[in-house]
């Protein structure tokens, strides 16, 4: 299985304000990016935040790309809630409201726990959850519609319409994104997609649809690749030093 992780926080990255709005349904908001390796004073592994102003007032939004199974994620998610309050509390700047978000983008990452809860009858008690988007659920027209060019990449994994092929799922996401002006942002956007979809959909069609040289400008493209071959590398020698281990002893 191909890494995931490199294009699920890039497509963040390249368009933060389509996650934003897409995340919380609205138009007219002010957008600002908080650094994560601020967060806390101990290292932390937070993906993505970002300063919102919206008419209900102002919020901090942590969204996290899942790219893999994690059993311990509600764990994960109350610590970084409290690395995010310990950095706002130690500058001077309170307990600001938080809302958090993990994103899941095939099913079977979704360990389906997203609530911890300890039901002591005394002040130590404590009841915490995150809010949760299955990619799978998603209405491809509202993404359309509203020309959340970030989102363009997740189409192919969003709600399948009733008799839509995979060809056709694949041949409308690639002229969707051919819309897109920006050279570098469309080869990432739709490099993006080759990875992401090949999870759910043959290799074959994706290349039947997306030739190499339309991903030619794309960092993420190159980047993507470079990191496999450096774990195939790895993973090859690693298998050597077991062969030698076994012929050995």
């Amino acid at each position: 299985m191909a890494k995931i992780d490199i294009p699920t926080k890039r497509l963040i990255q390249l368009r933060p304000e389509d996650w934003v709005k897409a995340i919380l349904m609205e138009e007219d908001l002010v957008i600002a990016e908080m650094d994560p390796e601020k967060n806390p004073k101990v290292e932390s592994r937070l993906d993505s935040l970002f300063w919102v102003e919206s008419k209900e007032g102002r919020i901090i939004l942590n969204i996290e790309p899942q790219g893999y199974y994690e059993s311990s994620l509600p764990a994960r998610m109350l610590r970084y809630r409290s690395d995010v309050w310990e950095y706002t509390m130690s500058k001077g700047m309170g307990i600001p409201s938080i809302k958090q978000v993990v994103i899941f983008f095939y099913p079977y990452h979704d360990n389906r726990q997203h609530i911890l809860e300890d039901k002591r009858e005394d002040n130590s008690s404590i009841y915490f959850s995150y809010d949760v988007i299955k990619i799978w659920e998603m209405e491809k027209d509202y993404i359309i519609e509203n020309e959340l060019i970030g989102l363009y990449s997740l189409l192919p994994l969003m709600k399948v319409k009733k008799y839509e092929t995979p060809d056709e799922i694949i041949e409308e996401t690639v002229k969707a994104i051919e819309t897109i002006e920006d050279g570098v942002l469309k080869g990432d956007i739709l490099a993006a997609m080759s990875i992401l979809s090949s999870e759910k959909y043959s290799s074959e069609l994706v290349k039947k649809y997306v030739r190499r040289e339309m991903l030619m400008n794309s960092p993420l493209f190159e980047e993507w690749v470079r990191e496999e071959r450096e774990e195939a590398t790895i993973n090859a020698k690693r298998d050597s030093i077991i062969e030698i281990l076994i012929e050995r002893f």
